[in-house]
């Protein structure tokens, strides 16, 4: 049952008072998106719990484009789902939103960059000033949003508001420069990354190369329900280097994935390019019925030994293009590559 609060504010009429577009606040660090009004029909129970073969991409969408105002380091956000007049709405409307960046490719794969993305369950994340993902100015990015209506009636005039933090160019002492590296058991170009798991127990595996050395500064994991552990060990020794398992409430529903920190009291976990890394994925389902819409993911914060070394965005990849078929990109639109081209000449004078 929703809170009483939660359920008068969904019922609340918007006043449509909320100016949507990007708001670039320099004295404070911050670039603030607002993008809505949307209404969400009812969906049921969640496609993670109930484990149905359930299309949402009526639900998502690109809620913006915009280019990255100046020089300096992305290093955190905060999320919301808001009404018309600004109040809070219930945080898990939001399915979830990736934040794009059309200029940085992946590390494993030729596809956008995702430099942060958050779930229903998960809160806002922050990283200490000591790191931060570098992005020059006149980047372009966008932020695709998926909304899921889990309630029982309509919800009108939803707004989503994500403000991006970073620091400046000139901030001393530097952050060290680090980049999010994702690492799916099941993502290929063009494809959803989604697998069936019969009932017992499965595990998945896909082995990983990186095509640079670095070090791994924190990891972090998705799982759907009935997800039992995420691990990533050397293939060559079979040591496991870490494992991620599922943090559960009392009544055993899934709440999110334990987190490691490799650079608290060190240098950070160190992988060595070209070496192969094999991650395990393992669900345990007790259901009698397959469950279609499985996941795992790894995903990590990862500073290079040399930055330069990074792959080139490539942007005649036909993976690339696939990749941003799944949210719905054809193309970029022309008025942000403007905008992009305007704000590096400005940033030259």
């Amino acid at each position: 049952m929703l809170p009483l609060l939660a359920a008068l504010t969904l019922l609340a009429p918007a006043s449509d008072s909320i100016k949507t577009g990007v708001v670039v606040d320099r004295k404070h660090h911050t670039i603030t998106i607002t993008a809505g009004p949307y209404t969400l029909p009812p969906m049921g129970h969640r496609m993670e719990m109930m484990g149905m073969d359930m299309s949402m991409d009526h639900m998502g969408e690109m809620a913006s484009y915009f280019v990255w105002p100046e020089q300096g380091w992305f290093y955190g956000f905060h999320v919301r789902a808001i009404n018309g007049a600004g109040g809070d709405m219930p945080r898990d409307l939001i399915h979830h939103f990736t934040l794009l960046n059309f200029d940085r490719r992946t590390l494993f794969d030729a596809f956008a960059e995702r430099l942060a993305s958050a779930r229903y369950q998960n809160e806002d994340i922050v990283a200490p000033k000591s790191i931060g993902a570098p992005l020059t100015r006149g980047t372009r990015m966008g932020v695709y949003m998926m909304w899921f209506n889990s309630h029982p009636d309509t919800v009108k005039g939803v707004y989503v508001k994500l403000t991006l933090l970073y620091m400046p160019a000139n901030m001393q002492p530097p952050p060290t420069s680090a980049l999010p590296v994702v690492m799916d058991v099941d993502l290929f170009p063009g494809a959803d990354n989604m697998y069936p798991v019969p009932p017992g127990r499965t595990e998945r595996t896909r082995t990983f190369r990186f095509p640079i050395s670095g070090r791994m500064l924190g990891a972090g994991g998705h799982l759907h329900e009935y997800g039992s552990y995420i691990k990533l060990q050397d293939s060559v020794t079979g040591k496991v280097l870490f494992e991620l398992r599922p943090v559960l409430d009392s009544a055993g529903q899934m709440l999110g994935m334990t987190r490691k920190l490799f650079a608290v009291t060190g240098q950070g976990l160190h992988i060595e390019a070209d070496h192969p890394y094999t991650m395990t994925a393992a669900y345990d389902n007790t259901t009698k019925d397959t469950l279609s819409e499985a996941m795992g993911e790894i995903m990590a914060i990862f500073a290079p030994d040399d930055l330069s070394k990074w792959p080139k965005m490539d942007y005649a990849s036909k993976d690339l293009w696939a990749d941003l078929a799944t949210y719905g990109i054809t193309t970029l639109p022309d008025s942000l590559t403007q905008a992009s081209r305007a704000a590096m000449q400005g940033s030259r004078r």
